[in-house]
C-alpha cells in the first residue's frame, strides 16, 4: 500500500472509513523546543507522523503534537482517541514482575535446542550451561529467555514430551532463585508451560500471540508476565509468501484486538509485554516497515520487546547490496546495527544473543543520543 505524503490532516481523525494512527518522532530532550517524555523512558518527542488509512489508501503528514490535540478539539470522539493516544505515548509501563520500563532491559538466550540457528547460543550439556549461566552472573542481564523448540524458518514442530525432557537440564541442575534475574520461558506450548510454571518462571514468551486460550488459567491472578508475538501461520511455512496490506498498521491492529481479548478475560495491564515478531512471517520489506515505523506501537501504551539479534533480514540487506549471503555467525555488525534502532526507537526489552557487545553499543549511544 502506497504511502502519500499531504499538507493536510483529514478530519474528523476518527470515523468509519478513517483510521488515523499516531507515531512519536523521537529525538534528543535538549534538541527538541516543548519535549515530551515517551513513556517515562529515555526518548522524547513533540512532532508525530499521522498516518491516516482511507479509502485504501495511507495519508501521511507530519504534525506537532499539540497542534494535533488542538485540532482534535472539534470533535469529542476524535478529542477522546487522541486523550487516550497521549495517555498511552507519555505514561510510565507497568510490570508486575518489577521490570524497570523507564530503562531497556536486556534478554539473553539460551537455546536447548539441537537446531538453533545460532550455535552459539545453544546449551548443549551440563558444563556448557554452567558456563553460561557464570558469564549470564557477570554480566547486567535483566532477562534470560530459556528454549527448548527451534522457531527458525521451516522448524519442525516437536511434542511437548520432547520439549520437557531438554528443558530438564536447565531446572533440575540450576538454583532459579540465586540466578538475580527474571526468567522467561519461550514456548508455545501449555503442557511444557505448565509443567514448569512453579520454578521460577516469571514471563510467558508464545510465538502464537496466545492462541491457545488456555494460558489464560495460567496468567489470571498469577505474577507472570508474558511476551504476546506477532506471527504469520507458523515456523515450517511463516516465510511462504507472506502478505500484509501494510505491515505496521496490521500488527498493531492485531495486538489491539488481542490486548482487548486478554483484558475482557482477566489478565491485567501490568502482565502485558507486545513483540511485533521481526522474521516471522514476514520479509525483508515488511520488516523494514516495521523499523521505519516502529515508534506506532507506543500508542498502544504497553512495553515492546524487540527480537532482531542474527536475524535472516540482515542477510537479505547485505546480499541485496553486495551480491553475498552471511551466516548468523558473520551476522554481529549488522544485528548490533538494528538493535540500535530499536534502542532510539524506545523499545524497553531487546532481546539479544550478544549481550556485552550491545551493552558496547548502547552505552556509546547514550552518550551522544540521549
Amino acid at each position: 500500500m502506497k504511502v502519500i505524503a499531504t499538507d493536510e490532516i483529514i478530519l474528523p481523525l476518527y470515523s468509519e472509513n478513517l483510521a488515523t494512527y499516531v507515531i512519536p518522532l523521537l529525538g534528543h530532550k535538549k534538541k527538541l523546543n516543548s519535549p515530551i517524555k515517551l513513556a517515562g523512558g529515555w526518548r522524547f518527542f513533540e512532532d508525530v507522523m499521522i498516518l491516516q488509512k482511507y479509502k485504501n489508501k495511507i495519508y501521511k503528514k507530519i504534525s506537532n503534537f499539540n497542534k494535533l490535540v488542538y485540532l482534535a478539539n472539534d470533535c469529542k470522539n476524535s478529542k477522546t482517541l487522541l486523550d487516550e493516544i497521549y495517555h498511552n505515548l507519555t505514561s510510565k509501563r507497568i510490570s508486575n514482575i518489577n521490570l524497570d520500563f523507564s530503562k531497556c532491559n536486556l534478554m539473553s538466550v539460551l537455546n536447548f535446542t539441537p537446531d538453533s540457528f545460532f550455535n552459539s547460543s545453544r546449551v548443549e550439556n551440563l558444563e556448557n550451561l554452567r558456563k553460561q549461566i557464570k558469564k549470564l552472573k557477570l554480566q547486567d542481564v535483566d532477562i534470560v529467555d530459556i528454549g527448548a523448540e527451534s522457531s527458525r524458518p521451516g522448524a519442525k514442530k516437536i511434542t511437548s514430551k520432547e520439549e520437557i525432557r531438554r528443558l530438564k537440564l536447565f531446572f533440575d541442575n540450576i538454583d532459579v532463585s540465586q540466578l538475580n534475574l527474571k526468567l522467561s520461558l519461550d514456548s508455545r506450548n501449555f503442557k511444557t508451560v505448565s509443567s514448569f510454571i512453579n520454578n521460577g518462571i516469571l514471563i510467558i514468551n508464545d510465538i502464537t500471540g496466545f492462541k491457545d486460550k488456555r494460558f489464560l488459567d495460567l496468567l489470571i491472578n498469577k505474577n507472570i508476565s508474558i511476551i504476546i508475538m506477532h506471527m504469520q501461520k507458523n515456523p515450517i511455512i511463516m516465510q511462504e509468501n507472506p502478505l500484509y496490506e501494510f505491515p505496521v498498521i496490521d500488527i498493531y491492529e492485531f495486538f489491539k484486538a488481542k490486548i482487548k481479548f486478554l483484558l475482557e478475560n482477566g489478565v491485567k495491564k501490568s502482565q502485558i509485554i507486545i513483540d511485533p515478531g521481526f522474521g516471522f512471517g514476514k520479509n525483508k520489506n515488511h520488516n523494514l516497515n516495521l523499523l521505519n515505523y516502529f515508534p506506532l506501537f507506543h500508542s498502544l501504551g504497553y512495553p515492546i520487546c524487540s527480537g532482531l539479534s542474527r536475524k535472516s533480514l540482515i542477510d537479505a540487506i547485505y546480499k541485496e547490496k553486495y551480491k553475498l549471503n552471511i551466516s548468523p555467525k558473520q551476522r554481529l555488525s549488522g544485528s548490533l546495527s538494528l538493535q540500535n534502532i530499536a534502542f532510539l526507537n524506545g523499545t524497553q526489552i531487546v532481546r539479544t544473543h550478544d549481550i556485552f557487545e550491545v551493552q558496547q553499543s548502547f552505552a556509546c549511544l547514550e552518550e551522544v543520543y540521549i
